[in-house]
């Protein structure tokens, strides 16, 4: 590549998967590797233009394969997401997530970087506002099943990343349409004992704010910030 800190920035995410690489200069020194990253055609070449998306790129070529031909996603949606990847069977990446936000994002790169035959997203059922919030951003454009964590307790040993990835190998139901999000009287009395625990038993924040935080609209950071704001007024 002529652009060596491009190159630099892929190296450094090739390394973070364990992907084996070595950095040329020379285009006839390429005729000994299986995959090349380049940004231009030709033999053998893999055309990227994200660090992600090249590493994603030929992560494959670790399991004797040019491509995965499906890539299961599974999620546990909690307020910061638990995400696991499955390619061909294979767990290639696990993640957790700073909020349900970053869902849709994260999908989308790893539908353009690995580029499978199908892509199929496997949600767990135990938080339903969180659920329907990820559903909601993702439904229109992918297949989504919800999956009934009850089935998978026994599997799972640690919430999040863990659980995302018992959820990833359990079949769900499929969800067609976009789905109510209703936040009830507990789940905003559970966001506002998590103010409390933040703010060290200093703050809880209102109902409204709550409210909001469900939602997505503000963070709790942010939540417990405006209540601080109006104490002191």
């Amino acid at each position: 590549m002529k652009d060596f800190r491009f190159a630099y920035r892929i190296a450094l995410e090739l390394q973070k998967r364990s992907i084996p690489y070595e950095l040329l200069r020379d285009e006839k020194e390429t005729r000994n590797f299986e995959v090349i990253l380049s940004e231009s055609p030709g033999d053998n070449f893999v055309i990227c233009h994200e660090p992600e998306e090249c590493a994603r790129r030929v992560h494959s070529y670790l399991y004797g394969k040019k491509r995965f031909e499906r890539i299961i996603v599974g999620i546990d949606p909690g307020p910061k997401p638990g995400v696991a990847v499955v390619g061909d069977g294979n767990f290639v990446e696990e993640v957790q997530l700073s909020n349900v936000e970053e869902v849709r994002n994260f999908v989308d790169k790893v539908y353009r970087g690995y580029s499978p035959d199908s892509l199929v997203i496997r949600i767990g059922d135990g938080d339903i506002v969180n659920r329907n919030r990820i559903v909601n951003s993702l439904v229109e454009d992918y297949r989504v099943e919800i999956v009934n964590e009850r089935n998978t307790s026994e599997a799972i040993t640690n919430k999040d990343v863990e659980s995302a990835k018992v959820i990833a190998f359990t079949r769900g139901r499929i969800v067609r349409n976009k789905l109510n999000v209703v936040i009830r009287e507990g789940y905003l009395k559970e966001i506002q004992r998590r103010s409390r625990i933040r703010s060290e038993g200093k703050i809880t924040i209102s109902r409204e704010l709550a409210r909001e935080v469900a939602l997505g609209k503000i963070s709790l950071e942010d939540a417990i910030s405006r209540m601080r704001g109006k104490d002191e007024e």
